[in-house]
């Protein structure tokens, strides 16, 4: 089926000064600008300037050319405030026109991938729908914008970022989060979903994945996959939308579900711990405190903090050790494997075959 747009959805990306209509009305009635200046009491020249498209038919002008030609005041008046639309924007395009320095700032090329931005090579354009997208009015509010975000960003010092890529990347999750018509949060709901989430680690993508965001949904939590852009080196988020309402947002980086999961407990840490904050989580980014209870209360949600303890005490380095371990904590065994190797416990090369690995649908 074709959609069919509704008459009253179309906008022509056209205008015309209320001077060329009312030239025509004066032609058709056979009038002089003179004798038309006579009767509606304005001077010829202010009538010509109108005509030649100079000078705004003000509210007051409006109401003179009802009373003579009978055409209501507020069609005058809306036709000069069409023109005076058209025009600003098209300042404001000529304006943005020369905007290279502004836009080699962004990832322009993943914006326009996903579709956040038109698949145009016109700067001017460009920046335009950039400005939107970003909702700022003009380049110098992208920094206001980043501000806006509050992000408290866990930076990695060996990797290059862009805070211009990385918001960027937060406002695509962003708006996909806008679409799935989130309820208000709700802490004993959340708190519910991560347990029966943790249930789902030992399933495979096509059953956890639909799962992970019903349940984040229902308790007001947008659980987003979004994939990674250059200069991010991002492998989560955890952030609040309107105060009331939150997502968690992944990038699936590095693809080994003991990193998936880690990164959706701990930014579920956030969202459960620290709310009304927003917390952005760079590859190898350093801890701090506020990080570091996020990571022990992930911890205890998944194994428990005691018991891998224990476990660890037994310097496990068999793959034995860990099914037996990740079979009596109920989680798969290559999360207890990324868990092993991040605490030293063994080195990052041994037992990899214990993972497994995601990929990008198509």
């Amino acid at each position: 089926m074709v959609a069919v747009a509704k008459k009253e959805d179309w906008t022509p990306d056209w205008a015309t000064h209320p001077g060329e209509h009312l030239a025509e009305y004066l032609e058709d009635r056979g009038w002089s600008q003179a004798e038309f200046s006579r009767l509606a009491d304005m001077s010829p020249k202010h009538v010509s300037t109108i005509i030649n498209g100079t000078n705004p038919v003000t509210a007051d002008t409006a109401l003179k050319l009802e009373r003579v030609l009978g055409l209501k005041a507020s069609i005058w008046t809306g036709l000069q405030a069409k023109w005076d639309l058209r025009e600003a924007k098209a300042v404001n395009y000529r304006a943005l026109a020369d905007a290279d320095q502004v836009l080699s700032k962004f990832p322009i090329k993943e914006l326009k991938d996903r579709g956040a931005l038109p698949a145009t090579n016109d700067n001017g354009r460009l920046l335009s729908s950039l400005l939107e997208f970003f909702a700022v009015g003009s380049p110098h509010a992208f920094d206001a914008r980043w501000a806006n975000l509050a992000v408290h960003h866990r930076q990695s010092k060996a990797f290059e970022t862009s805070q211009y890529h990385v918001a960027a990347w937060l406002l695509l999750g962003e708006r996909k989060a806008r679409g799935m018509n989130l309820p208000a949060f709700d802490a004993n709901k959340f708190a519910n979903a991560v347990l029966e989430i943790r249930k789902l680690t030992t399933s495979p993508p096509e059953i956890f994945y639909p799962r992970m965001v019903d349940l984040c949904l229902s308790a007001g939590v947008a659980f987003v996959l979004e994939k990674p852009i250059p200069k991010t080196c991002l492998f989560g988020s955890a952030r609040w939308l309107e105060g009331d309402r939150a997502i968690i947002q992944m990038s699936l980086r590095m693809k080994s579900n003991d990193h998936f999961w880690w990164t959706f407990f701990h930014e579920a840490a956030h969202i459960t711990l620290h709310r009304g904050r927003a917390f952005a989580d760079d590859k190898g980014g350093e801890g701090d405190g506020v990080e570091d209870e996020a990571d022990a209360w992930a911890e205890e949600i998944l194994v428990g903090r005691t018991r891998f303890a224990a476990f660890k005490r037994t310097n496990p380095r068999s793959e034995v050790a860990v099914k037996a371990f990740a079979k009596q904590v109920e989680i798969h065994p290559g999360i207890v494997v990324g868990m092993l190797q991040h605490s030293g416990a063994i080195p990052h090369r041994n037992l990899n075959g214990l993972k497994a690995r995601y990929e990008w649908a198509d």
